[in-house]
């Protein structure tokens, strides 16, 4: 929107998201509550990007919601490859809460068919709902990576790259497991999971179990730019998620020409190697297939 010449804020509601001159930090419910009136009191139109499959998600859409009735308007996106499941199954009084919260929103877009499907039960008019992914192309401006990445880069090949949030839906175990196997075809692997999550600490433990501390490293948050280099620079990407809507950071890849390896859930775009979600020995062999596609292996 910046690039286009329009004003953009982010208000940015991760608790813990580092202070950062491109978004605004928001601190607990006053907070938000206080920024959403500053705003639509200055009209600007919301758009609440959440992922619909929590009470916390529609808690902070219904907020956005009531807010936006006071400004120019709102549209909510809702990405969750679970949201579907949780809708459905919510009971009655959650159901409606759903839904009028829904129609305080001049749009709702949803970023797959199934969603929008759960969503329309709702009881939703189909004019209100659009279904398109969460994404534009946009152009990455190569950054320098710090000194100890780009060290860790030099001396491993092929390179992976995948960004996630370590919750167990996202699949990280089975992207150690497929790593354990590859790592005997290609001594040199490495994977670059950047992310973070309530079981980071979990992951790190899985990785020294399966004794490879030195072919995956976990960056954790890294700026976009710094992201977009780094996925540049793999040889695949990698989405091993259990459930997904439409991956964004997929959808990157796939944009900057890098072979892009995912679960068959969701909706992923043209050309994405899949392997069906859970699926190890799949996953492994699409890996293969596109480390072989790039032309990765320098020297194996």
């Amino acid at each position: 929107m910046r690039q286009a010449g329009q004003q953009s804020s982010v208000l940015n509601i991760d608790p813990r998201a580092p202070q950062s001159d491109a978004y605004i930090k928001v601190s607990g419910a006053l907070d938000l509550l206080r920024e959403l009136v500053r705003h639509v009191w200055n009209d600007w139109t919301l758009h609440v990007h959440t992922n619909g499959h929590n009470p916390k998600s529609w808690a902070i859409a219904l907020a956005c919601g009531i807010a936006s009735q006071f400004g120019p308007g709102a549209t909510l996106t809702l990405h969750s490859g679970m949201a579907p499941a949780y809708i459905r199954s919510a009971p009655q009084w959650m159901r409606r809460v759903m839904r009028f919260t829904c129609v305080l929103y001049r749009q709702v877009t949803c970023v797959n068919g199934e969603i929008a499907s759960a969503v329309m039960a709702l009881g939703l008019a189909k004019e209100q709902i659009e279904i398109t992914p969460a994404f534009l192309p946009i152009e990455a401006r190569e950054v320098v990576p710090p000194s100890e990445i780009e060290s860790w880069l030099q001396q491993h090949s092929p390179v992976m790259t995948s960004t996630m949030f370590f919750r167990p839906e996202y699949g990280f175990e089975l992207l150690v497991q497929a790593m354990a196997r590859l790592k005997h075809r290609y001594p040199r692997i490495g994977c670059l999971v950047m992310g973070t999550g309530e079981d980071r600490q979990q992951a790190a433990a899985l990785i020294a179990r399966h004794k490879l501390s030195d072919a995956i490293v976990l960056t954790g948050d890294v700026g976009h730019e710094l992201c977009l280099t780094l996925m540049a620079r793999s040889a695949v990407f990698i989405r091993p998620t259990l459930r997904d809507g439409d991956s964004i950071s997929v959808r990157e890849a796939a944009a900057l020409g890098v072979p892009v390896v995912a679960s068959n859930v969701g909706t992923r775009p043209e050309g994405v190697l899949l392997f069906e979600p859970g699926d190890v020995a799949g996953f492994v062999e699409q890996v293969n297939r596109a480390v072989g596609h790039r032309g990765a292996l320098r020297g194996d």
